[in-house]
């Protein structure tokens, strides 16, 4: 599994770094993966095994995330999807597939729907159905899914942390250690500090909180597969909580009818790249086999 890595210029300028995996074959379909907020792209590594063999993968951290640059503006879903359409261009993918995660679902979900010329076919992994703006409040969704301060702390506590956290979901091996790990940096005291700055946590936040996914719908004209978490991000054992989220899937299939969209689900939590990168990796394969041609 070769890799290379490169600076690309996305919208205004800002630098994105790059991760290509060669082509298995001649004309292997192009495959881009987008992460989620405070996330990277190393969220996606357990997969690249699988998906490195049907596809010509790149991956990229988004601006202000890992190794890429941190700008105090930009945020908006108008710059992002720039950016996305920047490295597709740069890397020369044609027409490829684009998975998102999370808010990177969000992105995939605006692109997909503003420029269907860039891409032959969408994923979103449990994420771009329903709109935070509708269900919360901007000072409820800020305190609610504000960023956990952790700079400063040392970095065996935060990986005991994790592992506290995820113990009922999954196993926690060193590749997912690596994978939490990139979104931190690891001072020489063994502290860390999160790569993503907290007021640009909250300037994306904010454009989630704004962004509303179900009037994309309508406009899809390229194959879109939705995956959703059957937990999701929501605990579903707050039946309110879990009703709400029925309800959206259901506003989306409407808003969806008679565009090329399949919603789909698959048991797990929200992580579904490292809880179940094999399954997830084989479901995206199987439809970009009959997505694109």
């Amino acid at each position: 599994m070769h890799e290379s890595t490169s600076i690309v210029a996305g919208d205004g300028g800002v630098k994105l770094a790059v991760r290509v995996f060669a082509e298995p074959a001649r004309g292997a379909p192009g495959l881009l993966l987008h992460h989620g907020l405070a996330s990277s792209a190393h969220i996606w590594d357990l997969m690249l095994p699988r998906l490195t063999r049907h596809f010509r993968v790149v991956a990229f951290d988004a601006r202000g995330h890992g190794q890429s640059a941190k700008p105090s503006r930009g945020y908006g879903f108008d710059h992002v999807v720039a950016d996305a359409l920047a490295v597709i261009r740069a890397t020369r993918l044609r027409r490829p597939v684009v998975a998102g995660h999370s808010w990177g679902a969000m992105v995939t979900l605006e692109l997909a729907a503003r420029h269907p010329g860039a891409l032959g076919a969408a994923v979103l992994v449990d994420g771009g159905v329903g709109s935070l703006g509708t269900s919360m409040d901007w000072k409820t969704a800020k305190q609610r899914l504000a960023p956990p301060h952790l700079a400063g702390m040392r970095v065996e506590e935060f990986l005991g942390m994790l592992r506290t956290f995820l113990t009922e979901s999954l196993d926690v091996t060193p590749d997912i250690e690596r994978a939490a790990l990139s979104v931190m940096r690891v001072g020489r005291d063994g502290k860390i500090r999160p790569r993503l700055a907290r007021a640009n946590h909250f300037r994306i936040l904010r454009a989630i909180w704004e962004h509303d996914p179900v009037g994309l719908y309508p406009l899809l004209e390229v194959p879109t597969l939705a995956i959703l978490a059957r937990s999701g991000i929501y605990d579903e054992d707050d039946e309110a909580r879990a009703s709400a989220r029925r309800e959206a899937v259901a506003t989306v299939r409407r808003a969806a009818r008679g565009r090329p969209v399949t919603i789909s689900s698959m048991e797990g939590i929200h992580d579904l790249p490292l809880q179940h990168p094999e399954a997830l990796a084989d479901r995206i394969r199987r439809f970009a086999a009959g997505a694109v041609r």
